[in-house]
Parts: C-alpha cells; structure tokens; sequence
C-alpha cells in the first residue's frame, strides 16, 4: 500500500484552534503510511491590529512556527481536517477567503472523493460550535470531499461526553484562552484524526485496487 498525505489546516485567532490542531495530527499520524503535515492559512488582519493588541500578538507568536499553507498544500493532500475558531457563530473569514480561491479546483474536481474532518474552538459553551463545523462542511460537501465524524459511542461517557460532537473536535478555551485542553478534548481531537486518517488511507489505495472506489474519486455521470 502506497503513502498517503493528510494535511492539518486551520486558521487561529487566540492560539486555542492551533492548539487543538496538534492534537488531530497525532492522532492521524497513528495510522501507518500517513505523511501529516499542519499549515495555517494565511492572515487577512494587518499586522497593525496585533501591534495594538499585545495578548492577541503573543498568541500569534505562540504558533508562527507552523507554516503558512498554499493552495498547492491543500489539493496535494488525500485527506483533510479543517479548523477555525468560532466567529460569530460560523468560521473565520480568513479559512473562507482561503476556501473561496478554489473555484478553478471545484472545475477540475480535484478534492472529490478526498475525505475531510473539521474541528473548532470557542469562547464559551454554545457558543456557536456545532453550527461552526456544520458551516465548514457546507463549501467541502460543494468540492464533493467526504465528512468524516466522531460517533458518540467513541466519545464516551460521563464528563467526556461533553467533549465533541458528532460533527468534529471542539475545544472550549475561555474568552482569553484560559482553560486548557480537557483529556476528553485531546481524546476526541486525537480519534477524528485517526479515522480522518484510516478513511483517508481505505480511499487513497483502494481507488487504486478497485473500480468502485474510482467512482467515488472523480467526476462522473450516474450510472
């Protein structure tokens, strides 16, 4: 069986959604042949507005490390996870932008059949994530990608239960980005991850080895 890529994509505001991003790259990189890497897209704010907001500033700094990602890094990719803050009760404008130069991709058909996971931070309990990782799925689900989830069973119970949902991985940071990452929080990020990438890994070889997964990873007529 051949390698396969799986890219970590996310944009962060406060640090909390790159934060979580780790966390869906190690879970991920557990399956064998999987080449995980974690980008950012890029920043829409001038640099002016951090100058002027010292907290927001150092949490930038706090993830700069990781690369900024190309369109190239995206439809390289075999598999997906995106992730964005909650922004008003939908994602980041700076995901979207990057999302909204794919029309010459959605032509092509190039990110049909690839599979997709989706991820998210808030502020507060309900504060809009569910309704956050629904609205990624929506341009994903236009480009014919395949959502992947976290089934409750696998979420457990008691306090873990709180951590998730069946649509993604969601961290609740706090308003300032003061609470940490739950064990039910990684738990969670860390098993989208590993079925984003086994799915990704059963999708990558088998429309190599068989007809009907062909069907399912390019344009085509019903039949």
């Amino acid at each position: 069986m051949s390698n396969f890529k799986v890219l970590v994509l996310f944009y962060s505001f406060t640090g909390c959604t790159a934060k979580l991003a780790e966390f869906i790259a190690e879970g991920a990189s557990v399956i064998e042949g999987a080449q995980v890497e974690v980008k950012q897209v890029p920043e829409s704010l001038p640099k002016e507005f951090f100058y002027n907001n010292p907290d927001l500033q150092t949490a930038k700094e706090s993830f700069a490390r990781i690369p900024v990602a190309s369109i190239e890094d995206l439809t390289s990719a075999d598999g997906v996870a995106f992730g964005s803050p909650v922004h008003f009760g939908s994602f980041a404008s700076q995901l979207k932008q990057f999302i909204d130069q794919l029309s010459p991709v959605f032509i092509k058909g190039s990110m049909v059949g690839k599979p997709a996971a989706f991820f998210t931070s808030s502020g507060s309990l309900h504060g809009g994530e569910e309704a956050t990782l629904i609205s990624m799925m929506i341009p994903m689900l236009n480009l014919g990608m395949l959502p992947v989830g976290v089934p409750y069973p696998i979420q457990g119970e008691g306090p873990e239960f709180d951590a998730g949902s069946p649509y993604g991985s969601i961290y609740i940071c706090g308003h300032k980005g003061e609470k940490d990452l739950s064990d039910g929080d990684k738990k969670v990020a860390r098993i989208l991850g590993q079925r984003l990438a086994a799915i990704t890994k059963i999708m990558k070889n088998g429309s190599e080895m068989y007809e009907d997964c062909k069907f399912l990873t390019k344009n085509h007529e019903a039949r």
